[in-house]
Parts: structure tokens; C-alpha cells; sequence
């Protein structure tokens, strides 16, 4: 189906572009995708059965479609695996690679195809962000992702972002290591390469980049070519970026930025232009996004907060219609007052749905519980454990369990009074605090994310 629009998609003009122009460009995408997988695709050919796919004719006739959960899609990723009718062009009929998101009833990791076409739209995707962050082809990247058992999508996205702009890229390659493939690397050597090369940029998981400037500055080494730290993977509040801005700071890099990217292995990233603007959709022609009431899913204004849901309206492997990636976040197609853009952006800070939950009878939320200790002087890691007062004791009420690793040096229990002083802030609750291993609470040769809350109380 021919797109008629005016706007040039080859340069970065799209972002700028009145959004009316930009939903003539979608309209047709929409109304295009949407037949191919009602024909195509195991799931929404089921789900879409007994309707009529043609009344979806653009982005308005969206809301005319059930929202899709992650659980449909961890129950059965392969449902969701488009089968490319042979008239499609060979590019969109080609599996180039998988990529793996963690979470499925069974445990096993959740496969995401990804056709040569889709990996040309990630690459379009990625040069428009560098664009957004300044990354230049003369920049040396970390890729300080571990080398997990399955294809991990940041690790795989960072190389395809160097591969985008022409940047150069080296692999920090720590994580759980094999008897049987010796090939992973100690955070010292990773750290080693970073010194090597001269690395420009450190891009990972925000908990493992913090242990990585923690473990440099106890080196007493400096770091002064970094010129970025790119951060994902897990929540990261104005405090945790703060942190990280003063550990870079620590090793010689006070002038180094630190971008959050905020996304998902399903729905790509999303860019902040700079601190308090909140976060781009750089491809608006290949994602759509909308926000609905997280109960009734009707569709909610620009600046309510709701549930996310994201639309692919090219994709050709694995391919999702209003798919729910678990957050709410407002959303605006308001003038960005930093940048100009135009192109819609999430304009609150992500909270997960599954993070807000009752302690002793009061709303908490766990992603801000979880962050509330990573700029906390003296404290090296950290995790806040929900139990029972008693364990296994349902009638004992909530307790909570601080485990905190400090700083090289630091007297543990100055650390561990104020370290119950801010959860006794947030959760009004006094919690038990318990001196531990950095490796104990989170071993990045073995865990490919710090699990910063734990919730040990039974589900039934």
C-alpha cells in the first residue's frame, strides 16, 4: 500500500513535522498492517476472527482492537511470529537473527524475530538516536551488556547502533561464566578495556555501569575519554542518574553525560533530549504510541497518565497491536520546549504496573522503594526484600529487610542508620538492615540485571 505523504524520510524532518501530517503518513501503515496480520500472524488472526480488519483505516480506528498483554505474548511467543506471504519482498520474508526477552510461564527466555527488514528499520531507528544524543562515528563504545545464555536484545542493540553511525564497539563480555565455553570475562578485565581502547561511551545495564565506575574508582583509575554513559534495562530515577554523574565524576569524567534510555526488548527505546523532557519516539512512521485507562483500556488525553501500549506498524518477524509492556506514563505531541521535536514522548517517569503493591495496607510503590537507597553515601549495593514480619507467618503483617554492601573503607554503621532512616521515610515502616557482600546482593558475573526489591510474600 503506497504511503501518501510529503514528508522526507530519509533525514530527521519527520520529528519536526505537524502531527497531522505525521498521522496521514500512519494512517496507511496502520490500515496496511493491520490486514497483513489478521491474514498472517497466528494471534491476531485468532483474536481478529469474525471481525472486519478493514474498518481499521488508521490511527484512529486503533482503539477499535483488543489490548494485547505481555503474558498472551510469554504464553506463546510463536504465536506471535508473522508467516510473510510470499508476495511481500524478500527482505520482509527473511529471518536475519533472534533476539530473547526474559519471562515466560515456563521460564525459558521469549524469542523476538527479527526479519532483514526489521533490522533495517532498528537501524534507522538507532542513527536517529545518536542523532538525538550527538553519538559520533569517531566514538568508542563499551558495550558492557553480559554474554548471557540467550541473545540478549540491549547487548545485540548496542552493536547495531555502532554498526548505524560507523562507531566503533568492543564487548565487555562479563557475565555467568562456562566451564564448557571459557570465553566470559571478570569485571576487572572489562574494566581493563575500557582503559585499552579509551572507550567514549560505557553503555549498560545501569547497575552493572555504577558497579563499573564503584570498582574503577576503588582502583583509583581514571576515565577522563568517557564521554557518555547510556543507561537501561531498569528503572533509573533523577537520583540514581545524579549518582551515576558523580561516579563518573570520581574517575575523571565530570563532563561526561549520562543518557536514561527508556524502553523495552518488544518496543525499542525511547530518547530523552535532555534532563526533565521526557522520552522521544524517534521513529514515530514505525511505532505508534497510545496511552489507555490500565482497567477499562479506553483511550486516555495527552497528559493523563495510563497504560502504554505500543503498535508496530512495519514489523515483519514478531509484530504486536497495542501491546501492553506493563508501565504506565503520560504521554504528549506537544512542541518539546528543548529540542523542537514534535513527534510524540513520554513526559512521566515509567512506573511498572506490577510495582504497586499494598505494604500493611498502604499503596507503595516498589520501583521508587527499590531506588531509594542508590545515592545514599557509603553504600555500594543494595536490595530491599518484602516479607512477613514472621516468614510464612501471613497473620504477622509486612516486614522489611535492608541488605546493603558499603563503600570500600566506609563504617558500616553510620550507613545502616541512615539507611533506615530513608526507608522508614517512604514505606513508614522501620526495616531490619543487614551488612552484606557487593556480590552477594547482586554478582554481575551471574545475574544480568541488579534485583534492587525482592517480594517473598506468598502470592495465594
Amino acid at each position: 500500500m503506497p504511503v501518501h505523504s510529503t514528508l522526507d524520510l530519509s533525514g530527521d524532518s519527520l520529528l519536526y513535522a505537524d502531527p497531522a501530517e505525521v498521522q496521514r503518513l500512519r494512517d496507511p501503515l496502520v490500515a496496511e498492517q493491520v490486514q497483513l496480520l489478521a491474514r498472517h500472524h497466528p494471534y491476531y488472526r485468532q483474536v481478529l476472527a469474525g471481525g472486519d480488519p478493514g474498518q481499521v483505516r488508521g490511527v484512529a480506528d486503533l482503539d477499535r482492537l483488543p489490548v494485547t498483554g505481555k503474558q498472551d505474548f510469554l504464553a506463546d511467543p510463536e504465536a506471535f511470529r508473522l508467516a510473510p506471504p510470499d508476495r511481500l519482498p524478500v527482505e520482509e520474508r527473511t529471518l536475519a537473527y533472534l533476539i530473547y526477552t526474559t519471562g515466560t510461564t515456563s521460564g525459558a527466555p521469549a524469542p523476538l524475530y527479527i526479519t532483514t527488514s526489521d533490522d533495517w528499520a532498528y537501524l534507522l531507528h538507532a542513527r536517529r538516536c545518536a542523532r538525538m544524543l550527538g553519538l559520533e562515528s569517531t566514538d568508542v563504545i563499551a558495550n558492557l551488556f553480559p554474554l548471557t545464555p540467550f541473545p540478549m536484545g540491549a547487548r545485540i542493540r548496542a552493536d547495531r547502533t555502532a554498526a548505524a553511525v560507523g562507531a566503533s564497539i568492543f564487548q565487555g563480555h562479563t557475565g555467568r561464566g562456562s566451564a564448557a565455553w571459557p570465553v566470559h570475562r571478570r569485571l576487572d578485565e572489562a574494566i581493563d578495556l575500557v582503559l585499552a581502547h579509551r572507550a567514549t561511551v560505557l553503555w549498560g545495564v545501569a547497575g552493572f555501569v555504577r558497579r563499573v565506575l564503584i570498582r574503577a574508582a576503588e582502583r583509583q583509575l581514571r576515565l577522563p575519554s568517557v564521554r557518555w554513559c547510556f543507561v537501561t534495562g531498569e528503572a533509573t530515577s533523577d537520583a540514581g542518574l545524579d549518582d551515576l554523574r558523580a561516579r563518573l565524576s570520581a574517575v575523571g569524567a565530570p563532563q561526561a553525560r549520562v543518557a536514561n534510555r527508556y524502553g523495552s526488548t518488544e518496543g525499542w527505546s525511547m530518547i530523552a533530549c535532555a534532563d526533565g523532557h521526557g522520552w522521544h519516539n524517534p521513529t514515530p512512521e514505525l511505532v505508534h504510541l497510545a496511552v489507555v485507562d490500565p482497567v477499562t483500556h479506553q483511550p486516555l488525553p495527552d497528559g493523563e497518565t495510563g497504560l502504554l501500549l505500543i503498535s508496530h506498524l512495519r514489523a515483519r518477524g514478531t509484530a504486536f497491536l497495542r501491546y501492553a509492556v506493563g508501565d504506565l506514563v503520560a504521554l504528549t505531541r506537544q512542541t518539546c520546549p528543548s529540542c523542537g521535536r514534535t513527534a510524540e514522548r513520554i513526559v512521566s517517569q515509567p512506573v511498572r504496573t506490577k510495582d504497586l503493591v499494598k505494604v500493611n495496607g498502604t499503596l507503595v510503590n516498589l520501583g521508587v522503594l527499590g531506588d531509594a537507597l542508590v545515592d545514599l553515601p557509603g553504600v555500594a549495593e543494595y536490595r530491599v526484600i518484602l516479607d512477613h514480619r514472621q516468614p510464612g507467618d501471613t497473620f504477622s503483617g509486612d516486614g522489611i529487610l535492608v541488605e546493603f554492601a558499603p563503600v570500600a573503607g566506609a563504617d558500616p554503621d553510620p550507613v545502616a542508620s541512615a539507611v533506615r532512616e530513608r526507608i522508614r521515610e517512604l514505606a513508614h515502616l522501620t526495616p531490619q538492615v543487614r551488612v552484606a557482600a557487593a556480590d552477594e546482593i547482586y554478582d554481575p558475573a551471574a545475574d544480568a540485571k541488579p534485583r534492587r526489591l525482592i517480594d517473598r510474600r506468598p502470592t495465594g
